[in-house]
């Protein structure tokens, strides 16, 4: 035994039942513990199964002499249980859905990846050869190119209130519980769509009995349909312009289901067998035995993007439906079930502005890639406990959503008085100063707060004489609506005339400036009117004045990361070196050194190419905090690590081709 993995299971359900039978027969693992809510349920579990019954999921977590651990307790109470096993530095598989929504599954990620510990959620048909067989014969063109895909799978179980499946307090309903399997097979054989439709028909608690999604693929559809209350097919379809791929009963394979049949358009039929006998709980714990011995950081099955997707559709197929949650709504504790904690995670250096009451940490959290709460308090809370408190956000973005979800956030979890607020205004078409005041009432509103620590007029009209923007932003100031003020993609030129202005009329005058500004130096703007404080003479004046800048796409929107052997996270980051950005914003002989650079010192010093762009910034001889919009919080987590580089005189000048 003390050459395999010791597993632990948390409850004893079916599915507990079912993973424990199959355990026997895995080449790596062995159960060693299992608990439950009741000890009894624990001790009949462990009379059938083996192992040890113990007296708490919480004492079982505790033991030494656990490796892994198989979290089997219902949907809502996934997050609880994962949160203290990844606390506990315990590898852990946890039954799917991983999370709820997409939020809490960004925070499980965030949490693993934080404290470097395996996370995997168990999808294990995705696991098992014979899918991976079906994914090599379409890919190797055994079916033409994709045509339509169909698959359902839907059983009939008694309306019954309480019931898990029905309660809609324990995130009852077929979507999450079967309907994940159709939408993650049509994502495993096609990749991810480019939007889904849906429907849902309620059961009378509010969970969806039954529910049909469309994804949308470029030039063909993908059918899914699930039910809890009506047989349907198991199967998967896959249509191409050859032939069909048919996958009977798909989510139980093993050694008496291990088929896979291919029909051409003459109705000749070629069937493939996987010939691996092992079954399927089996085949899961060996694959997670597998990662652990490897020391993996994440399944390269299911990976934690595919999950985080998965949470992503999910969302949006209960939308379709109007199936709501209680998980979906803040409250005043983070998803760990405690209140936040501020620097609780780590700390991010600081830097002061004069005149503002708050030091503002060097990494500043763009707000313009949360799509709904649970998504925008996963990355908050990530941020504020990891020592960020300054978040940037704009009266345009996403059409004033984004201000919206920052001020959900902030009032749910009652952290506004911690942090630095940046927002945003006076954007093209309404680029004049009487725009000030109409966006500001509504970005307060939007924010719920009173005023706002920093605000940038989002451009500038240079027909706009200078005085008419001071004046009209110390009218805010005077009301105690804006502390701070300063210009996004504006001049250094102009800032100077307007604090000249500002001087000569007793007036408050710019304090920061919000450009573009990173390693990589944009040849041409991302957006018509973007202007760039990396030139020469602007960096100069920057030191010249010791004036503050903010400066967004920090680290020139991916140019940095390592396309050659990690696409997928350059298409995470919206980079790609064949995208007509790269070459025409930041595709310079010059840049392309610079990140050969960067590359080179990054290997020196045992960190990533990306973070050397991001300590580039932040390591600047006058104030200046990074401005990062990460996705997820294992992206955020890499800046916040990279917050943490210090970086030489010699070193920024040698890396900006300046020695």
């Amino acid at each position: 035994m003390s050459d395999k993995i010791r597993w632990g299971i948390l409850a004893t359900g079916n599915i507990a039942a079912q993973f424990a039978g199959d355990l026997k027969h895995s080449h790596s693992g062995v159960l060693v513990a299992a608990a439950s809510r009741e000890l009894a349920n624990a001790e009949a579990f462990c009379a059938e199964h083996g192992g040890e019954a113990v007296t708490s999921c919480d004492a079982l977590i505790a033991r030494d002499d656990i490796d892994a651990i198989y979290i089997a307790t219902p949907h809502d109470s996934h997050i609880e249980w994962a949160h203290k096993c990844l606390a506990a530095d315990k590898p852990t598989l946890c039954e799917k859905p991983l999370g709820l929504n997409q939020g809490e599954v960004l925070d499980l990620y965030g949490t693993a990846a934080r404290r470097d510990v395996l996370l995997v959620e168990a999808l294990m048909y995705l696991m098992h050869p014979r899918m991976h067989l079906a994914k090599q014969l379409i890919d190797d063109g055994a079916i033409g190119a994709i045509i339509g895909f169909a698959s359902s799978f839907g059983f009939a179980f008694p309306f019954s209130p309480e019931h898990r499946l029905y309660n809609i307090d324990r995130a009852g309903g077929g979507i999450l519980d079967i309907g994940i399997y159709p939408l993650t097979a049509a994502r495993y054989f096609i990749g991810e769509p480019n939007g889904l439709t849906g429907e849902a028909r309620l059961a009378p608690s509010g969970a969806d009995a039954e529910a049909k999604a469309v994804l949308a693929y470029n030039g063909f559809d993908a059918h899914l349909h699930c039910s809890i209350d009506t047989e349907l097919e198991w199967h998967i379809s896959v249509e191409g312009d050859k032939g069909t791929l048919k996958i009977s009963q798909p989510w139980h394979p093993g050694p008496e289901n291990n088929h896979i049949v291919i029909s051409d358009k003459q109705g000749n039929e070629t069937v493939h067998k996987s010939d691996d006998m092992r079954p399927l709980y089996a085949v899961e714990a060996d694959h997670v035995g597998d990662l652990i011995a490897r020391k993996a950081q994440s399944s390269d099955l299911v990976t934690p993007e595919f999950s985080i997707n998965t949470a992503y559709w999910l969302d949006r197929w209960r939308e379709t439906g109007g199936v709501i949650y209680a998980a979906d709504r803040l409250a005043a504790t983070g998803f760990h079930g405690a209140a936040l904690k501020h620097s609780a995670n780590g700390s991010v250096p600081r830097v002061t502005i004069d005149g503002l009451d708050k030091p503002i940490s060097k990494l500043v959290l763009g707000t313009d890639n949360q799509i709904d709460a649970p998504t925008m308090a996963a990355m908050g809370d990530a941020f504020f406990e990891g020592g960020g408190n300054c978040f940037d956000t704009a009266f345009i973005y996403s059409d004033g959503r984004s201000e919206a979800l920052l001020g959900e956030w902030m009032a749910a979890r009652g952290v506004r008085d911690e942090l630095v607020v940046l927002s945003k205004g006076a954007h093209p078409p309404e680029c004049a100063p009487d725009a000030v005041s109409r966006q500001l009432e509504q970005s307060l509103a939007r924010l719920q707060t009173d005023h706002l620590d920093l605000y940038c007029l989002h451009r500038d009209d240079t027909a706009v004489p200078v005085s008419e923007w001071v004046d009209a932003l110390n009218r805010e100031v005077d009301a105690g609506r804006i502390t701070l003020f300063g210009g996004s993609n504006w001049t250094a030129e102009r800032i100077d005339e307007a604090n000249a202005y500002a001087a000569a009329n007793g007036l408050q005058g710019f304090s920061l400036l919000s450009n573009n500004f990173s390693l990589a130096r944009m040849e041409d703007p991302v957006w018509p009117g973007c202007l760039a404080s990396s030139t020469d003479d602007f960096r100069n004046w920057h030191s010249a004045h010791n004036f503050p800048l903010l400066p967004w796409s920090a680290q020139a929107r991916g140019f940095f990361l390592d396309w050659e052997s990690n696409g997928l996270a350059a298409t995470r980051h919206g980079a790609d070196p064949t995208d007509d950005e790269m070459q025409r914003v930041w595709g310079s002989e010059d840049n392309l050194e610079r990140r050969r650079r960067a590359f080179q010192l990054a290997e020196e010093i045992g960190v990533s190419a990306i973070q050397i762009a991001f300590a580039y910034v932040v390591n600047q001889p006058f104030p200046c905090c990074a401005l990062v919009g990460p996705r997820n919080p294992m992206q955020l987590q890499d800046s916040l690590d990279a917050a943490q580089i210090s970086l030489t005189t010699k070193q920024v000048n040698w890396l900006d081709l300046r020695a």
